[in-house]
Formats: structure tokens, sequence, C-alpha cells
């Protein structure tokens, strides 16, 4: 799977950066059938990744919102967000009961998220769709260079054992 998505976000980056105009202006899209087809398939995609792995499912509801459902980058990063938001809590309502949670880690990491996202609010609504665009595709470029080097870690490590 990781290697699945790791081939995705390379196809993200390269058609974002192709498609200069992509997600700058919001276009009214009417949702029919195929639009609800491709929402339940690439919701289930990403929430089954997202349950797995976690990393980088908001970049991948973001260009989902962008390509498929003509959001423009400002709309698209809130309602990530948002969703976001929905599967952070299911997980923690999931993982309380049997005890699974790094507390003091979690609220380290809940204050520095909330921190960015504060910050990342501002800037996004002073600078626009085209701010959040560019962001996202260094965003992109991050978490490529993460997965690679981590593909090629192991890579190395079955060679020498």
């Amino acid at each position: 799977m990781e290697y699945l998505v790791f081939v995705v976000l390379v196809i993200m980056a390269v058609y974002t950066f192709i498609k200069k105009d992509l997600g700058r202006r919001h276009a009214d899209i009417r949702i029919g059938l195929k639009e609800i087809l491709v929402g339940i398939v690439l919701g289930a995609f990403i929430g089954f990744y997202d349950g797995i792995f976690g990393a980088g499912s908001g970049s991948l509801l973001l260009f989902a919102f962008v390509k498929f459902f003509g959001f423009d980058f400002l709309n698209a990063s809130a309602s990530a967000k948002l969703i976001n938001l929905g599967t952070f809590t299911a997980a923690l309502l999931f993982f309380v009961p049997s005890g699974n949670v790094l507390w003091i880690t979690g609220g380290i990491v809940g204050i520095c998220n909330v921190a960015g996202a504060v910050t990342g609010v501002f800037l996004a609504l002073r600078y626009g769709s085209g701010f959040i665009r560019v962001f996202f595709l260094i965003l992109l470029l991050f978490l490529i260079g993460q997965m690679g080097a981590n593909s090629v870690n192991v890579f190395i490590n079955a060679q020498i054992q």
C-alpha cells in the first residue's frame, strides 16, 4: 500500500505542477451519479489509508476535492481539515477505552497542530488559493521524499540481511 501511495503522491505533484490553474477558482460542478461513485471510491481508499498509515491523508483529500469536485485550494483545504478532525476524533474514541493513548505526546502534537492550523488559516485567508497551491506542492515534495527515503532504507536493510 505504501508503494501505491508513493506513486499516487508523485502523480498528484506532477499533475498539480503542470496544471497551473488547478484549484485557483471554485468551479460549480453538478453532482450526479458519477461524482457520487467517485466520492465513495476515493473516500473508501483515503479512509482505509488513513486508518492504517495516516500520514498524507489530508493531502489526498485536498487533491481529490480540487481535481474531482472543482473546489479551489482554500475551500478544499478547509474541507479536508474538517474530515481529518472527524477521523482523528473517531480514532481517539476508539483507542481511549483500550488505554492505548499517549496523552503527553498526543497533547504536544495537538497543541502544535492547532498552532499550525491557526497560522495556516491566517496565511491562507491573506494570500488565497495560489499560496495554498504552492504550499501543497512543497508538502507533496516532502511526503514523496520521506516515503522514498523510507523505501530506500527498507531495501538497503533487506540487502544487508
